[in-house]
């Protein structure tokens, strides 16, 4: 949690106070003035001494300026040795050593399936779990992986032998990403940090409107102490994270792939496009951290905590201009990645909405309730017979099988390079294969017209084409109508009114807080470049390219959306179980 007193500050090289300690919080930053020096190194970075009080010791970061990317010549001869045969994924991972964090999780699960299924010579791979202990863990291993559907192929690959194989590869690590050493227990973590080549951050908090401490402790203390592990980690080829294409918050037109300064925002970089002598703060990370500090401290009522929380998240991410906590907090997690990197090769990943599998290990897996699927469901159940959005603002979709199959093209490339640089990919389809929210909505039509749901009484759902509106009184105005329509009133008691009314009025609330959450998203502007991404599918062989599918351009969503993917949520997401609408 984010008052844990084992978490370590996030600017500092050490430990000398616990940052998130609900006693020695308000004061940690006080301790330490900042005085840059402005000396510059061979790749563009800027030494920061920082003074320690009362001990007057002090110690140095370095911050590392976005400087263009220079290919040495080692790199180039690398390069064009690849040229004849790809980027050798398969032979990237032979032998290597993984630690995955998040690796229960949809996009995770998803990667560590690939890995075993097409590079089988891979060496081990831990998986960071919380767990009680070790066979709480290799539980959790067993249940949420090793029995899980998505492994069916491979098991059918190896027959008898799948056991044995899935357990000589994959590893349960008790640990927990927000804590010193990722939770681990000395020993372990010291064994952990000798052995493994590779990193993959997959571990994340994705709801949109999570309290601020909560979401805080997850997407930004959790990359800080991932962080200091890696500096730990002698043979650590490469650190990849996964953070979102939305982290470039409200960001409008095309959005380059770079990465993240420690401080800058949004509406700082809006502002200085406009008005360049124009002074707006900079982001503190710090100041953010105090001011939850104190209210906790302050706050006793939990119930009126919690609300306060969620508000204070949605509020600081639109006075910095992101969209959303989820969406803010992710960003700031890459500025600590790229504030404290030093020598480390990093590798961003942002892909944008993940949905179901397209092809791999076969069409529709997905697991859990994803971005796009309340719209869907609520739709196809008769509950949003309209949308609060522009209509023909573009739904950036990307199945988890070519964010997996991009993920580990992306990772043997930069692995093999060993470059201390940081890189960035926009996992993304609307430049190449845009699909608007109205189409969208046109593909669920037809599919919810041929294959309707059916009510409690046993009676089939029909859905109407979706109306559109821009405005949210028109939206929740339209709500009441449909409502009204629904449900005769006349010839009922004035209880019995008022009844009906409190449940109307319950449900347009509900539907108006639900389009608000997603209004961002229905009035985006941006769209992501994804220039790496071609470059990346250009350096692969024609068999890599076959078995490492990366271009999206080909996708028929309309067949994806009503063939594959609301199915696959039904079967894989809902069966045997109540829609969670």
């Amino acid at each position: 949690m984010l008052l844990s007193k084992n978490n370590f500050p996030l600017y500092t090289r050490e430990s000398p106070t616990k940052l998130f300690s609900k006693n020695n919080f308000s004061s940690s930053f006080d301790k330490y003035k900042i005085v840059p020096s402005f000396k510059y190194e061979k790749r563009s970075m800027k030494n920061i001494t920082i003074f320690s009080s009362p001990n007057n010791q002090h110690f140095s970061l370095k911050v590392v300026t976005n400087a263009p990317s220079i290919i040495m010549d080692d790199e180039k001869e690398i390069i064009s040795q690849n040229a004849n045969n790809g980027i050798g994924i398969v032979e990237f991972f032979e032998g290597k050593n993984i630690l995955v964090t998040g690796g229960t999780g949809f996009l995770a699960k998803a990667l560590i399936e690939k890995m075993l299924r097409t590079t089988p010579k891979i060496n081990k791979i831990y998986i960071l779990i919380r767990a009680k202990d070790k066979e709480a863990a290799f539980n959790r291993l067993k249940s949420e992986i090793i029995e899980s559907e998505l492994f069916k192929c491979l098991e059918e690959i190896h027959g008898e032998y799948y056991k044995p194989f899935i357990l000589n590869k994959l590893i349960p690590i008790v640990g927990n990403i927000y804590e010193p050493n990722l939770g681990m227990d000395i020993i372990t973590s010291q064994q952990i940090a000798q052995q493994i080549d590779l990193i993959i951050d997959s571990a994340a908090n994705t709801t949109f409107d999570e309290r601020y401490d909560l979401a805080l402790d997850a997407n930004v203390n959790g990359p800080y102490q991932l962080m200091m592990f890696a500096k730990k980690c002698k043979n650590l080829k490469l650190l990849m994270h996964y953070s979102t294409a939305y982290a470039n918050g409200e960001r409008e037109g095309l959005i380059l792939e770079k990465p993240f300064s420690m401080g800058e925002s949004i509406t700082k970089e809006k502002i200085n496009s406009i008005s360049p002598f124009t002074n707006f703060p900079s982001l503190h990370v710090d100041n953010e951290i105090d001011l939850i500090s104190k209210l906790k401290n302050n706050i006793t009522n939990n119930i009126g905590l919690e609300q306060i929380m969620k508000n204070l998240g949605v509020e600081s991410a639109k006075l910095y201009g992101w969209q959303d906590t989820y969406t803010f907090t992710k960003a700031i997690g890459e500025m600590i990645i790229n504030n404290m990197r030093d020598e480390i090769p990093i590798l961003i990943l942002r892909p944008s909405v993940i949905t179901s599998s397209y092809k791999e290990p076969f069409p529709g897996w997905i697991q859990g309730y994803r971005v796009i699927d309340p719209s869907i469901f609520l739709y196809g159940k008769g509950e949003l017979p309209a949308i609060y959005c522009d209509q023909d603002t573009d739904v950036d979709l990307i199945p988890v099988d070519v964010v997996v199959n991009a993920t580990m093209a992306a990772i043997a490339k930069h692995g093999y390079l060993q470059s201390p640089q940081l890189n960035v990919y926009h996992l993304a389809t609307t430049l190449v294969n845009p699909v608007a929210i109205h189409q969208l909505f046109d593909y669920c039509y037809e599919y919810f017209t041929l294959f309707p749901f059916v009510n409690s009484k046993g009676d089939k759902i029909e859905v109407k084409e979706m109306k559109y509106f821009d405005k949210i009184s028109d939206f929740s105005n339209y709500i009441w109508e449909v409502l009204s329509k629904q449900h005769k009133v006349q010839d009922l008691s004035e209880k019995e009114l008022l009844k009906i009314h409190m449940r109307f009025k319950r449900k347009v609330e509900f539907l108006n807080n639900f389009s608000k959450l997603y209004e961002p998203y229905g009035f985006y502007r941006g769209r992501f470049h994804t220039g790496n991404m071609r470059i990346l599918m250009e350096e692969m062989s024609e068999e890599e390219r076959k078995n490492f599918e990366i271009d999206a351009s080909n996708i028929n969503w309309k067949d994806y959306l009503t063939r594959i993917h609301i199915s696959g949520v039904k079967k894989h997401v809902f069966e045997g179980k109540k829609l969670p609408i």
